[in-house]
Order: structure tokens, then sequence, then C-alpha cells
């Protein structure tokens, strides 16, 4: 059995578990055969550029994994390790790799559920480490700034209207503002408060960038798997060492079309928002840039 655990660096057996998976610096890959640890190997978390939230559940998945122990996720990646076949648990207390290997193994770690999960939405997951945070108050207007929590619900369509993505009822997106996120949508709810409702079309640059045809690459037939399929995403490996996720927009029986590409890159985007709650973010979440 493949089991990977979440981790803070530099990865392996004693290093901390990264309490929300999607920001992990590494996975600490582990091969368990009855009961006892065997191999032990990293890879790096490319993180959500290409793919959004699903992006690990893929990287994960190329790369043999059954079983993932983490803390905090979003209840779409769940569905996502879900739907591909892998089952995830709760971490429970344990701090480190090995302790929670060891739980795992001794059955002391409960499956993940709704309980465990945070708010996850589109392109960032806010999380939570089984527990709120215990924030500071807002002292003034509590309105949408930068250094704050803000929840709300969205929904994402193209030019045409057409629905591409949304939150799902009763899972609204958490992130903090300012951290790197979609800077179009940053701006336009900037200085809102709870309630407020926002309709805002962005162009390709505010939103997940123009598309790139240099990010198209071509490859043999034969590097990839046989039955890889038109729209599967598939992992490679950059020069420098990180994972990056590609899609397959192209098949042959000599070659493969591969997009590096994020999927709405490129395209005018319609985003309606409604803010739920502004909080204010603690010393930690604003230090490492996400929410916990």
């Amino acid at each position: 059995m493949l089991i990977a655990i979440p981790s803070d660096m530099p990865g392996g057996l004693d290093a901390p578990i990264s309490e929300h998976f999607g920001h992990c610096d590494v996975f600490t890959l582990i091969h368990v055969s009855d009961g006892k640890v065997g191999e032990v190997r990293l890879i790096p978390n490319g993180g959500h550029e290409h793919g959004g939230c699903m992006a690990p559940v893929h990287l994960l998945k190329d790369n043999g994994v059954e079983v993932l122990v983490a803390g905090g996720m979003g209840m779409r990646p769940l569905a996502g390790f879900q739907s591909v076949g892998i089952d995830v648990f709760f971490k429970e207390d344990a701090s480190t790799v090995r302790d929670a290997v060891s739980m795992y193994t001794e059955g002391k770690c409960r499956p993940f559920g709704k309980a465990q999960t945070c708010g996850g939405g589109a392109g960032q997951c806010g999380g939570h480490h089984g527990h709120e945070a215990k924030r500071p108050p807002i002292e003034g207007p509590a309105d949408v700034r930068d250094g704050r929590i803000v929840t709300m619900e969205f929904a994402i369509r193209d030019e045409g209207g057409n629905l591409i993505e949304a939150s799902e009822p009763g899972s609204a997106m958490r992130y903090l503002q300012g951290s790197g996120g979609i800077e179009g949508l940053e701006k336009a709810i900037a200085g809102k408060q709870a309630g407020d409702e926002i309709r805002v079309t962005l162009q390709p640059s505010e939103a997940f960038g123009d598309h790139d045809e240099q990010r198209i690459i071509e490859v043999p037939r034969s590097k990839l798997p046989q039955d890889v399929t038109l729209g599967e995403i598939v992992t490679a490996q950059h020069p420098t060492g990180a994972q990056v996720h590609m899609m397959v927009i192209d098949v042959n029986d000599e070659s493969v079309r591969l997009d590096g590409n994020h999927p709405l890159a490129g395209k005018v985007l319609q985003f309606e928002v409604k803010i739920l709650k502004v909080e204010a973010a603690t010393e930690d979440e604003i230090e490492h840039g996400h929410v916990h």
C-alpha cells in the first residue's frame, strides 16, 4: 500500500505534517506492507497553478497513491480523491509523518468526513485543522481588505453566461484577501461587507491569465500511458524538478499534445459573488498566506 502525507520541508518520516494538504511543501510517500514501513520517497507539491484544487488529486493518483492521511481540505478535493479511488483519512493528533503512519496502520485514523473539511472552492482551498482558529476581533468596519478572511458563495460563467463552476450549497469558498488569488476579483470585492453581492466581468489578464502557446508541447505517444484520453490531466516533470500538470488536447498514433495553461486561461469570465462573512486573519495565516 502506498500512503501519502502532506509534509513541511524537508519531508520524510520525521517531517511535520502540513496542516492543509494543498499548500504543503512536499508529499511524503510511504510504502507499507503488513504494517511495516518500506520505501519512503518525496514528490514536490506543484500547487494549484494548473488544475486548481484538483491538481494535487491528479498528482497523487498519477504516482500510485492509495491512501492520503491529511489535516484540512475542502469538499471539492475530497470528492476528487474519492472519485479516483484514493481513500482519505484524518490525521487526528499526529504531528509528524511517522506518527500519522503509525496511527493509520493501527486503525486510529477516522475516514475524512464533512466535519474535517473546510469551505474550499475554485482555485483556492481555504482550510482548517479540525477546529476553528481563534481570530482577533476586527476593529472598525468589517469590510474586505488585505489580511482578512473572506467567506463567500460564487459562480463563474463564460461570456455567453454558461455556468462553468459554482460553490456547492453549504460549502462556501474561504480565502485570505491579498494572498495572490484572482487579481480582478480581489479588487472587485475590496471594501465590501457581509451580505454584499457583486457581479464583475474580468479579462484574462485579471483572472487566470492569457493563453500562452509556449505552454503547449508535443511528446511521443510512447511517453504516456496507452489509455490516455482527451481532456485528461497528466503530470510532467519540469527541468527544475517540480511537478506540473498538463491537459491532453490531442492524441494520435505518433504523439500527444499537452497544454500547461490553466483551463480558464485566455477566457473572459463573469464572476457572481455573495459575501457571507469577513473575519480577521491570525498571524500564522498571514505569515503562511492561506486560511487555517
